[in-house]
């Protein structure tokens, strides 16, 4: 038959009788398994099974957890020096996690008055009553300079002299920045009037021409130019005296 099977043959009375004696048995126990656990400890019979503390035999030999093995050595090193403890995990006044908490903090001067306080205690009310005996220190107030915000290297642009909008350069303006003439400096004046000598551009029956040309190539039609290109050297001029 079943364990759950024959509980359930039990009427309600003997189900929680039987659970009352069940919790006191295993309180019973885990007072003995906590005076085991500190007589090996205190003997370092842990070294004969390869394990280098007790915590390590804990965890590999009797397979508990981190949190399991390290409760009940904290316990059973206590109740070795106060064994008021171990009395009171046996009879159920002080639970396991209780007497963890405790533990750290009892002494041979306060031990009797501690442990009459935490008999019967949740673990909220011993975790207060340990906040009693060992206040942590309140946190110092600290003041923190914040960064300081720099300025900005950058100077901001001019504000026009006038509220109105800014208006666009002159003629002048432009044309004194494209040329003197405001055209490409491709374009050359004409020469000054006077007879010249006789050449391939002028003979002394025919007017003097009105207009500079260039042995090389005409130029294109004048436009407005970004930036003036090098300057062209014109055919060079001989004139002669009547």
């Amino acid at each position: 038959m079943k364990p759950t099977e024959s509980l359930r043959s039990l009427t309600d009375a003997e189900l929680l009788g039987r659970l009352s004696n069940l919790v006191r048995q295993s309180r019973r126990v885990e007072a003995e398994l906590i005076a085991h656990i500190g007589e090996v400890d205190a003997r370092r019979l842990y070294a004969s099974r390869a394990a280098s503390s007790m915590f390590v035999y804990c965890l590999r030999i009797l397979n508990l957890s981190e949190a399991e093995a390290y409760l009940r050595i904290t316990v059973a090193r206590a109740t070795r020096k106060y064994p008021e403890l171990l009395a009171m995990l046996a009879d159920g006044r002080l639970h396991l996690s209780g007497a963890g908490l405790i533990a750290p903090h009892l002494t041979s001067e306060n031990r009797a008055s501690v442990l009459a306080r935490a008999a019967h205690r949740s673990k909220r009310q011993i975790e207060e009553l340990v906040a009693e005996l060992a206040p942590r220190p309140e946190v110092p107030a600290t003041i923190r300079k914040l960064p300081e915000c720099r300025a900005s290297t950058a100077a901001p642009p001019p504000a026009p002299a006038t509220g109105g909008e800014v208006s666009p350069p002159s003629e002048d303006r432009r044309s004194g920045e494209s040329g003197s003439d405001g055209l490409c400096p491709d374009r050359v004046p004409a020469p000054p009037p006077g007879r010249h000598s006789h050449g391939p551009l002028s003979h002394p029956n025919r007017p003097a021409p009105d207009t500079l040309r260039l042995s090389s190539p005409s130029p294109p039609p004048a436009t407005a130019c970004s930036s003036p290109p090098a300057r062209r050297s014109a055919t060079s001029w001989s004139s002669s005296r009547p």
